[in-house]
């Protein structure tokens, strides 16, 4: 089977991104929720743009839940700098736009990058992904100069999205390269 990547922003995630936090800049593998712990303590944004992002994605969630027409427990939100980011498999096209449309609807969402596929998944998908995805993430947490925390790997259809925060290029540059061996031609 042959994985093809997804990775926000560009198909490889060609941008760098720098956050404001003074001369410290951090290269950004797609976008992330933080969640204290050590990864709030890693985190290269300010304690209140990761404040932000956690109420932002947890109001997309919300509105999602309450919504009919959107199956919310097929979409991952993840925030970056109000950069909201959609991951995950959806039913329509329609569900893929009211997904955008609330989203875009909630206070402080500068983007909407909307990365959810249409389509179906099966159980043994589900499977084949979750497997996919630990392995990737295995791979990462054994890497000493990748904080793995500060990373989120999500497999959907065999479509592998990578989203966080890596401190520079080079690591930005590791974490891929990881990706790829791990989820290359099976």
């Amino acid at each position: 089977m042959n994985f093809r990547y997804l990775f926000l922003s560009l198909a490889l995630i060609t941008s760098l991104i720098f956050s404001g936090c003074g001369a410290t800049g951090a290269a950004v593998v797609g976008g992330a929720v933080v969640y204290g712990g050590y990864k709030g303590a890693t985190d290269e944004r300010s304690l209140g743009t990761m404040v932000d992002d956690s109420i932002i994605s947890a109001t997309v969630k919300i509105k999602m839940i309450s919504d009919n027409s959107v199956k919310a427990r097929q979409i991952d939100v993840d925030v970056l700098n109000g950069v909201v980011y959609l991951i995950g498999v959806v039913e329509s096209s329609y569900q893929r736009r009211m997904a955008a449309d609330i989203a875009r609807g909630v206070e402080g969402v500068r983007r909407i990058e909307n990365q959810l596929l249409v389509g179906e998944t099966t159980f043994g998908q589900i499977l084949d992904d979750t497997i996919l995805t630990s392995k990737i993430r295995t791979e990462l947490l054994k890497d000493p100069d990748i904080r793995s925390t500060n990373i989120d790997v999500d497999t959907n259809n065999n479509i592998i999205t990578v989203t966080g925060i890596v401190k520079s290029q080079k690591k930005k540059e590791r974490t891929l390269y990881i990706v790829r061996k791990v989820g290359g031609n099976r």
